[in-house]
């Protein structure tokens, strides 16, 4: 039977069992209710009730909450109220884990921030406590500043690679494929984890039941991307800003029949873009528009579809 795709953009933000603590994701908690409000951080709408964000060691944010009754916490570095609704965080000065919550005190319901800290990088090598980084360019493409060289990466370990950074989406997904370490390191973008959020809800809209997307290939050092053959400077994926997804509900390790027509193949790849496509967010939002890309099955994987955040479209 054909299951019908047709994106039900109302239904993003599905009610499901909330959950506090970060961890494997699994069928029993996978999807975590919406708080019935969000939060702005550095520039970022977070709608969720559990989302992971990427700080430097002692970096400034602001933290803003546009509804009244909303009070925040902070399990470690500095928190203070300026204004009501408006939060400054300075983050701890050592890398690691963290926690912040921003709670509704007449729901209950609240927001938890899994806040990575990182590990800051200088550059004068190309190696990161052995871990093999590679050769960013010091300019950035075009001057664009979304191609900046990171100034410090999130080590990722058995301990802390199950946290969530979404309801549905751990760090760990997004681990380079390189065999070094530990320790591990990596580079992600928040609009990216939105973005994916977004392309899952739309697939379950349309019919699906899926606890996550397969990330084929989350974020890649430049020194694995010379590895693997990609002599592009300026991939998405050394940035933390790209991946190549695909749904796997039935864990197969290939992509779902999409189209219902028995086979996988290259059309499933295309129903899968016309879905990320068609969302309204992709051509409003500027932070979240990027690329998509098809790519049809090979000898050695399924077919799949790249999509990043860059700041403008590209095709192909």
């Amino acid at each position: 039977m054909r299951t019908p795709l047709l994106p039900l953009f109302a239904a993003l933000f599905f009610c499901t069992t909330a959950s506090a603590a970060p961890g494997t994701i699994n069928n029993a908690d996978a999807a975590i209710a919406s708080p019935g409000f969000s939060l702005q951080f550095r520039g970022d709408t977070i709608p969720y009730s559990i989302f992971g964000v990427f700080v430097m060691p002692g970096e400034d944010v602001e933290i803003s909450v546009p509804e009244d009754d909303v009070k925040m916490r902070a399990q470690s570095g500095d928190l203070s109220e300026k204004s009501p609704g408006k939060w400054r965080w300075q983050a701890p000065r050592d890398p690691g884990v963290t926690r912040l919550w921003a709670t509704h005190s007449k729901t209950g319901k609240r927001i938890l921030l899994n806040a990575f800290i990182k590990t800051p990088f200088g550059y004068d090598k190309e190696t990161l406590n052995g871990y093999r980084i590679g050769h960013y360019e010091a300019k950035a493409l075009r001057g664009d500043p979304v191609y900046n060289r990171p100034p410090g990466f999130i080590e990722v370990t058995e301990a802390n690679r199950n946290t969530r950074v979404s309801p549905h989406f751990t760090l760990g997904q997004f681990l380079c494929h390189q065999q070094d370490g530990p320790p591990r390191y990596l580079v992600l973008r928040e609009a990216l984890v939105l973005k994916l959020e977004r392309i899952l809800a739309d697939l379950n809209a349309g019919g699906r039941a899926l606890d996550t997307l397969f990330v084929m290939s989350g974020y890649r050092t430049p020194w694995y991307n010379r590895h693997i053959g990609n002599r592009t400077k300026y991939s998405r994926h050394l940035y933390g800003g790209a991946a190549d997804i695909f749904p796997d509900g039935d864990n197969d390790g290939r992509m779902d029949d999409l189209n219902g027509d028995g086979v996988v193949n290259r059309r499933d790849a295309e129903v899968l873009a016309a879905l990320v496509e068609a969302h309204p967010g992709n051509a409003g939002e500027q932070r979240l528009i990027g690329g998509i890309g098809i790519y049809g099955p090979a000898p050695h994987r399924g077919p799949f579809v790249h999509v990043d955040v860059r700041g403008y479209q590209a095709r192909w």
